[in-house]
Order: structure tokens, then C-alpha cells, then sequence
């Protein structure tokens, strides 16, 4: 028997409507519950498939389309049972049956270890739920966007009204550092010009003196005066120092101690005096530059008047700070040596040059020790800080 004939026309079968004495009752029942049940099987998967192509988000979609295939497998069982009512394609039929037992054992297979998966599932309560929550969330998230909203519209308007604040105080505060700016210039101003006019003052002084010595014929008397204007030049130059500094306050001591020295030694002519200035760059003020400079007058002009009957000679003047930080001030000279403190001690009436030295260095706050060795050296010690 060929393959067709046992699949289509098998000999010696009878079909199965036979079996059922060909009652007609028999015959429609079995093919009307048939076609139905084959019908709704075919419908199943149908709606199957379209769900799963509408939902391509489901994560074990392929389940269903096992499911599909087995459910028509299982309906074409049903139509070929209408069939073998007249035709006795049993062969047909149990290749089909076949068929639907490997798919309803696969699907079982697989199916058994995927409830567990399945279970875990949201349900759709739960995802009601879910979806309360996150509505809820939403929500939250909402009015917590509108509160930052609120605050950073806030924030703008605080930050436009500070800086506006800022802005109006920036401007005073210009215009306060204009004003100020504006007196200190006038403050500076005047101060170079009362400077200047005290030296004018000093340097009218000091032409009026010059005048009244040439008309004396008394040598101590020219000398008294010369000597009054070797002071009224120390004040002058003081006075010229602070007008030319940059804060009006202060000045470096150590070219006015030159300056000054040099024009002690310039003023008495006629001699050979060399002159040696060594002095350590110092900020002074008016009230300590005045003293600082009559002293070193008086004690340079000590020697020229005393150090050198012959003419000739050295004097060094040095300014110093110890380790300690002492100062220490030096006006030495290598003549005869003479010190004028103790011959005041010795006279009865101090002269001026030594009572204007003791008065000096009492208001420096220092102390003086005058030595002779090889000439007379004349040290000084004070305490300075630097001028603010």
C-alpha cells in the first residue's frame, strides 16, 4: 500500500460515521460539536496573535504564540474528526494528533518553570497601586516643582533687589571715596604748603640773621649766630624733607643726615675737613626728625669748633641698629679730643651747645657716652620704630 492510499484511501477501513450505524442524529451531533469546537479553536489563537502583536512589550510573548500553534493543532483535530466521519483518513488524522502532542508536551515543558516567573508578575491591582503611587508621586513632584518655581521667582526678585542695593551703595561708597579722595588731596595740599611756608619762614629767619651777624664786630657774637643758623637750617631741611616725601609723614633719615652734614661742614670754609656720612635707610617723623637732626648739628659743630686748631681733619657721622634692635648714632672725629659735657661740668655755666644736647637727647629718650680715643667719639643709643 502506497503512502497516499494509506493516508487518503486506506483498504479495509470503514469510516467512522459506520461506527455510528449511520444514524443521522449521531451524524450531525458529532459534526456540528465538532466544526463548533473547531471553529472557537481557531478563533482562540486568532486573538491570541493579535494581542501579542499589539502588546510587542510583553516579555514572554512567545509563550502565547506556542500557545497559538497548539490550540490549532488542537482544532484541527476536530475538523479532521468531522472528516473521518465519511473518510476513513486515519492516518491524516494521527499525523495531526501527533503533531498536537508535541506541541501540548512542549508547551507543558515550558510552561511549568515559567509560572514562577509569571506569578512574579505585577497583577493588575498591584499596578493600580503602582499607579496610585506614582500619580501621588506626580503629584508631589508637581507642587515641589511649583515651590521651586516660587522660590527661584523669589530669588530673582531678592537678587535683583540686592543688587540694586549694591549698586545704590557702590554709588555712595564712590562718591564717599571721591570726597575723601578729594580731602586728602586738600589735606596733602595744605600740608605741603604750610611745609613750604615754614621754610620760607625759617630761610627769611635765617637771611635776617646773616644780616645782623655782618654788622657785629664781636667774633662770639657771628659765631653765636652762625651757630643759630646752622639750627634754623637743620628745622628747614626737616620741613623740605617732609614736603618732598610721598605720604607727608615721614622721610629717610639717611640723605638728610648727609645732606645736613655736609652743609655744616660747607658753612665754616677756610679748612680742610673731610666728611663721612654712613647712615641706614630709617623712616622718620616730624617729631623724632627735628631732634635727630639739631643733635647731629650740635655734635658736628662740636667738633669743627674744638677737634681742628690746625685745620685739618676727618669727622664721620654713622647711624646704625644693633642686633638687639637699638639704634645707635655715632659722630666721631680724629682731632686734639674734647668733650664738651664735661667741660660744661667743669664751668659754671653750662654753654648752650651743651645744654641743648642734654636737652635733645633727653627727648630722643636715648643716652649719650662721649669717649676720647685718637679724637672724640660721641655715641648715642635710642630706641626708634619705623614710622607708620
Amino acid at each position: 500500500m502506497s503512502l497516499y492510499d494509506w493516508l487518503f484511501n486506506p483498504s479495509g477501513l470503514t469510516p467512522h460515521g459506520f461506527c455510528l450505524l449511520w444514524a443521522p442524529g449521531l451524524i450531525v451531533l458529532h459534526a456540528v460539536s465538532d466544526a463548533v469546537i473547531g471553529l472557537a479553536y481557531f478563533s482562540i489563537p486568532w486573538a491570541l496573535a493579535s494581542f501579542v502583536a499589539q502588546r510587542k512589550d510583553l516579555e514572554y510573548g512567545w509563550v502565547i504564540q506556542l500557545f497559538v500553534a497548539f490550540i490549532l493543532a488542537c482544532g484541527t483535530t476536530h475538523f479532521m474528526s468531522i472528516l473521518t466521519l465519511w473518510s476513513p483518513v486515519y492516518g491524516i488524522e494521527g499525523i495531526i494528533k501527533l503533531i498536537t502532542a508535541g506541541l501540548s508536551i512542549a508547551t507543558a515543558v515550558i510552561l511549568w518553570p515559567l509560572i514562577p516567573k509569571l506569578v512574579a508578575l505585577p497583577s493588575g491591582s498591584q499596578l493600580k497601586l503602582l499607579n496610585s503611587q506614582l500619580a501621588c508621586t506626580g503629584q508631589e513632584q508637581e507642587r515641589t516643582a511649583q515651590l521651586l518655581r516660587e522660590s527661584e521667582t523669589q530669588v530673582r526678585k531678592s537678587n535683583t533687589e540686592l543688587e540694586n542695593r549694591v549698586k545704590e551703595r557702590t554709588a555712595e561708597l564712590e562718591a564717599a571715596n571721591a570726597r575723601l579722595s578729594h580731602a586728602l588731596e586738600q589735606r596733602d595740599l595744605l600740608l605741603r604748603e604750610v611745609y613750604h611756608r615754614v621754610k620760607n619762614n625759617l630761610q627769611v629767619i635765617d637771611s635776617i640773621v646773616t644780616l645782623q651777624a655782618r654788622r657785629l664786630s664781636d667774633p662770639d657774637a657771628q659765631n653765636a649766630l652762625q651757630g643759630l643758623r646752622r639750627r634754623l637750617y637743620a628745622l628747614g631741611l626737616v620741613h623740605q624733607q617732609l614736603m618732598s616725601s610721598s605720604d607727608l609723614k615721614t622721610f629717610d633719615v639717611a640723605p638728610f643726615l648727609k645732606e645736613l652734614s655736609e652743609n655744616i661742614i660747607e658753612g665754616i670754609g677756610g679748612r680742610d675737613i673731610s666728611l663721612s656720612v654712613h647712615a641706614i635707610p630709617l623712616d622718620v617723623g616730624l617729631d623724632f626728625a627735628i631732634p635727630l637732626g639739631l643733635l647731629v648739628t650740635e655734635l658736628v659743630t662740636n667738633s669743627l669748633k674744638h677737634a681742628f686748631p690746625d685745620g685739618n681733619g676727618r669727622i664721620e657721622v654713622l647711624l646704625d641698629r644693633r642686633d638687639d634692635g637699638t639704634m645707635v648714632l655715632v659722630v666721631s672725629d680724629n682731632g686734639s679730643g674734647y668733650d664738651i659735657l664735661e667741660a660744661s661740668r667743669k664751668e659754671k655755666a653750662p654753654g648752650l651747645g651743651s645744654t641743648l644736647i642734654d636737652g635733645l637727647v633727653s627727648q630722643l629718650k636715648a643716652t649719650i657716652n662721649i669717649r676720647r680715643t685718637n679724637g672724640t667719639i660721641s655715641e648715642v643709643l635710642f630706641v626708634h620704630d619705623e614710622a607708620p
